[in-house]
C-alpha cells in the first residue's frame, strides 16, 4: 500500500502542471458553454451589422443601423468605435450568411453565439503565444514562459471577460501584447502601428502606452509626437464619423458612454472645495516617476513593469467592471516569472487580491454570475436552477448587511495591489525568502477553483 501511495504521489508530482492545465481548460470550457451574456449577444449583432452595411455599401450609416435595435438587445446603441469588431465580423461571416439568406437569427441560437464567442478564444490563444515569447525574451526560461502563459490563461479575470461575458477587450489587449513584443525586438514602427490599433479598439490601452513611451523616450517633443501617433487611428475614426447619423448619440448613450467617468469615480474632498480623483493624481505621479527614471540596463523589464503597474493603479483607484480587469494580464505574470525569489509571495498576493475582488463584485452585484445568462439548453439540464437560485442568493445577501465588510475587503484588495507593485520593482530584494515557505501547488489549486462555487450558485 505504501509503495502504491508513493507511486501515485510521484505520478502526481511529475504531471502536476499538466493536471492544472487540464483542470483549468475544463473550467474554462464549462463557463464557455454555460453562459450567453448580454454583451456577447450585442457584440455579435453589431459585428453582423457591420457586414450588412458593408455589403449594402453604406458603412457611414452603421451607427444609425445599430440604433434600430432590430433584435431588442439590452444595449440600444453601439457606443464605441467598431474597429475591434472588424476581425470579429470576418470570423462571423458564416453565421452572417445563415442569418441574411437563410433566416437563422444569430442571437436566437446557442450554437451560433458559441461560434461567435470562439473568436475571442482564438484571439486569446494568439495573445498567449506572444505572452510566452515575451517571457522567453525576458527570462530565457521555457518553464517560466509556460507558467506565465498558464497563469494568464487561467486568470479568473480572463475567464470572466472572455468565457463568461464575451467581451471584445481581448482584441485590444492582444494587439498591445504583440506591439510590446515588437518593441522588445527593436521593431519600433510595428510597435507604434499595433499600439495605435489597440488604442483605437479600446482606449484603456492608451494608459499603458503612455507609460511605455515615458520609459523609452525622454525628449518631451518626441513624447508628444509618440502619444499623438498612438491616438491617431482613434482620432481619425472619430473625425470620419463625427457627422455620421446617430454617431454622437451612440457615443453618449451607448454602454461605453461613461468610460471617462470611471477615471473620476474614486475621489476625496480637496482643499478648494472640489473632488480630487485619486486615479488621476496617482497616474500623473507614476508617469512623472517613469519620466525622471533612467533604466538603460533594464529597459525591457521596466517596459513590462510600467505596463503592469499602470493597470494595477487603474484597478485600485477606480470602479471598473469585473470583465475589464483582464488588462492586468499578461504583464503581471511576466513580472512574477522575472522575480523568481518572490514567486510564492506574488502568487499568494495575486490569489488574495482575486478572491477579494470576486467577493466585492459578487456582494455588490449578484448578477456578477447570473442564472439569467445561462443558455436555455443548460437550464433544461439543471433542475431548479436559474431565476430561483438567483433570487434566493439576492435575498440572502440583502439580509446579511455586508456593506461594512465590503470596505474591509476592498482595503485588503488595495493593500495587496500596493504590495505587488513594491515587491516587483527590479531593485527590490526579499530579505526572508529562505524562511518564507508557501505551498505553491496548494495556492495554484485554490486559484484554479476560485470561480467554481460562483458558477455552481448561478446554476
Amino acid at each position: 500500500m505504501g509503495n502504491m501511495s508513493r507511486s501515485i504521489y510521484k505520478w502526481y508530482e511529475k504531471r502536476f502542471f499538466a493536471i492544472l492545465i487540464v483542470l483549468s481548460a475544463l473550467i474554462a470550457g464549462s463557463i464557455f458553454v454555460i453562459y450567453g451574456y448580454q454583451d456577447l449577444k450585442s457584440l455579435t449583432v453589431w459585428s453582423l451589422n457591420l457586414l450588412d452595411v458593408i455589403y449594402e455599401r453604406r458603412p457611414y450609416e452603421y451607427y444609425a443601423y445599430c440604433a434600430e435595435n432590430v433584435y431588442n438587445l439590452n444595449h440600444e446603441y453601439m457606443g464605441s468605435g467598431y474597429l475591434a469588431l472588424i476581425p470579429w465580423a470576418v470570423w462571423n461571416i458564416p453565421i452572417w450568411i445563415l442569418q441574411r439568406w437563410f433566416g437563422i437569427i444569430a442571437v436566437g441560437h446557442a450554437w451560433t453565439l458559441l461560434y461567435s464567442k470562439m473568436f475571442l478564444v482564438v484571439t486569446e490563444s494568439i495573445m498567449l503565444y506572444y505572452s510566452y515569447k515575451i517571457t522567453m525574451h525576458i527570462t530565457g526560461d521555457r518553464q517560466k514562459s509556460k507558467m506565465a502563459a498558464y497563469l494568464t490563461f487561467s486568470s479568473p479575470f480572463v475567464l470572466i471577460s472572455i468565457y463568461y461575458t464575451g467581451q471584445s477587450d481581448i482584441v485590444s489587449l492582444c494587439l498591445f501584447v504583440i506591439a510590446v513584443y515588437k518593441l522588445l525586438n527593436k521593431k519600433q514602427r510595428w510597435f507604434l502601428v499595433l499600439a495605435a490599433l489597440g488604442i483605437a479598439a479600446k482606449p484603456y490601452i492608451l494608459l499603458a502606452y503612455i507609460a511605455i513611451i515615458l520609459v523609452i523616450e525622454k525628449n518631451i517633443w518626441k513624447i508628444c509626437a509618440y502619444i499623438f501617433a498612438g491616438g491617431s487611428v482613434a482620432l481619425l475614426f472619430n473625425l470620419l464619423y463625427a457627422d455620421a447619423p446617430m454617431f454622437r448619440e451612440s457615443m453618449n448613450s451607448g454602454p461605453t458612454g461613461g468610460q471617462l467617468d470611471s477615471f473620476l469615480s474614486v475621489a476625496i474632498d480637496g482643499g478648494i472645495g472640489q473632488k480630487i480623483p485619486l486615479f488621476i493624481v496617482a497616474i500623473v505621479l507614476f508617469y512623472f516617476y517613469l519620466y525622471i527614471s533612467r533604466c538603460d540596463q533594464e529597459k525591457d523589464i521596466r517596459i513590462i513593469y510600467s505596463s503592469a503597474v499602470t493597470f494595477l493603479i487603474y484597478f485600485m483607484l477606480t470602479e471598473p467592471a469585473a470583465y475589464r480587469m483582464i488588462y492586468i494580464v499578461p504583464f503581471i505574470y511576466i513580472l512574477f516569472m522575472k522575480k523568481e525569489d518572490c514567486f510564492p509571495l506574488n502568487l499568494l498576493l495575486e490569489v488574495t487580491g482575486t478572491i477579494c475582488a470576486a467577493l466585492v463584485f459578487y456582494i455588490r452585484n449578484v448578477n456578477f454570475f447570473s442564472g439569467w445568462y445561462v443558455f436555455q439548453f443548460i437550464r433544461d439540464a439543471v433542475p431548479g436552477g436559474g431565476e430561483a437560485a438567483l433570487s434566493n442568493a439576492r435575498n440572502e445577501l440583502e439580509n446579511m448587511h455586508l456593506g461594512p465588510y465590503v470596505y474591509i475587503i476592498t482595503a485588503v484588495y488595495c493593500a495587496v495591489l500596493v504590495l505587488i507593485i513594491i515587491i516587483n520593482r527590479s531593485d527590490f530584494r526579499f530579505p526572508y525568502k529562505d524562511d518564507f515557505k508557501l505551498g505553491e501547488k496548494t495556492i495554484l489549486w485554490i486559484r484554479a477553483l476560485i470561480l467554481v462555487p460562483i458558477v455552481i450558485l448561478s446554476l
